[in-house]
């Protein structure tokens, strides 16, 4: 639960330091008071749309005894950071549904401190709205189908943070999810951080399209916030990413995060090799962006140059080039691109300007002294 502390935090210091926001975030169902009901299996899919992100979940609840009644409840809590008085008095999730067999069941949303509901502080806060409603289990399993889309957050390390709460899956009579499936859909061409591990349980992700997955990362752009946890970074061209896994139970939650690009650039590949981009920062950050590239080397400003080509996937001819460039998660070369009308990935309009400036000088130069 130390991973929900964490979330907290980060939560309270985006809305006191007013350079973040947090909306809301996902769920597993609990029960709102003790119960002998199993969650035998979860297939859980996350689809991004924009800022948003679309949750559609499959359980399966086995009830070993007669047929009972539970108030069931979906928790998240209340918007914060840079926000308008109205997002922070509304819960940011829309389309909430839920069925049990084949029929929706009503619903209500209220905070948890308005219901009379008694729940594990490490699960909710009073101030976190619930949504709550009534279930009959029969006995043995019965299926429910939930849907809906809440809303993901940013901050200056992150543009897009999503979480989801997969601890709560402990609650039931088992402290598991028997059968766990997970579907990630961030949408094409993306690159974004996930855990390494959901504690002691190694996470086993596999891309099903076209897409890498790196090893565990030691940088955190979070540093001593992120817990110490490892990420791993995955680039999807187009598909899913998946995880797999038999009884399930996660230490810590999912945290999904498309990183600003200062912390990104250090993410680029995995430590064990040398980043050829780690002095990125100094043209978001330096004083004078001039200054920095008259100090790249030849074939740096080669790479610079490249890079946006790189990104997108291009085939080099040059071994150079395409040896470069096959160490960085992302570069996925594609033989049936064609460089046309190429987006400004990394290097912008204005650093491209400078560069070619720089690479002229210089072969002016030689010339000169030849």
């Amino acid at each position: 639960m130390k991973k929900l502390i964490f979330l907290f935090c980060l939560f309270s210091q985006a809305a006191s330091a007013n350079d973040g926001t947090f909306y809301a975030m996902g769920n597993t169902l609990i029960p709102l008071k003790e119960t002998t009901i199993r969650l035998k299996k979860e297939i859980l899919n996350l689809d991004r749309k924009g800022d948003w992100m679309q949750v559609d979940i499959y359980f399966e609840f086995f009830n070993p005894g007669p047929e009972k009644e539970l108030t069931v409840g979906f928790v998240t809590p209340p918007a914060v950071g840079d926000i308008t008085e109205a997002e922070a008095n509304h819960p940011q999730i829309k389309g909430f549904m839920v069925m049990a067999g084949n029929n929706l069941l009503p619903y209500k949303v209220a905070k948890l401190e308005e219901t009379g509901f008694k729940l594990d502080e490490k699960i909710a806060e009073g101030f976190d709205y619930v949504y709550h409603f009534k279930i009959k289990f029969a006995k043995g399993i019965t299926v429910i189908r939930h849907s809906y889309q809440y809303r993901g957050g940013g901050s200056v390390e992150a543009k897009n943070e999503f979480y989801y709460r997969l601890t709560t899956g402990t609650t039931w009579a088992n402290s598991a999810i028997e059968d766990f499936e997970l579907n990630i859909s961030m949408g094409d061409d993306c690159y974004f951080a996930v855990p390494a591990s959901f504690g002691g349980i190694g996470a086993n992700w596999v891309v099903a399209g076209v897409g890498r997955i790196g090893n565990a990362a030691t940088f955190n752009p979070y540093g001593e916030e992120g817990g110490g946890k490892k990420l791993r970074m995955v680039y999807l061209r187009k598909g899913k990413l998946q995880l797999r896994q038999p009884n399930f139970k996660p230490q810590n939650d999912l945290a999904l995060n498309v990183f600003q690009l200062h912390n990104e650039v250090h993410l680029w590949c995995d430590k064990a090799v040398k980043n050829d981009f780690e002095g990125f920062t100094e043209f978001l950050w330096g004083d004078s962006i001039e200054l920095a590239v008259s100090k790249l080397s030849d074939s740096e400003i080669r790479l610079y140059r490249n890079l946006n080509f790189a990104r997108m996937g291009y085939e080099f001819k040059d071994e150079t080039l395409r040896k470069a460039y096959s160490k960085y998660i992302w570069y996925i070369a594609d033989p049936a691109l064609k460089p046309e009308n190429v987006p400004d990935y990394y290097v912008s309009k204005e650093l491209m300007k400078l560069i070619n400036e720089e690479e002229k000088k210089r072969k002016l130069k030689t010339e000169t002294h030849d």
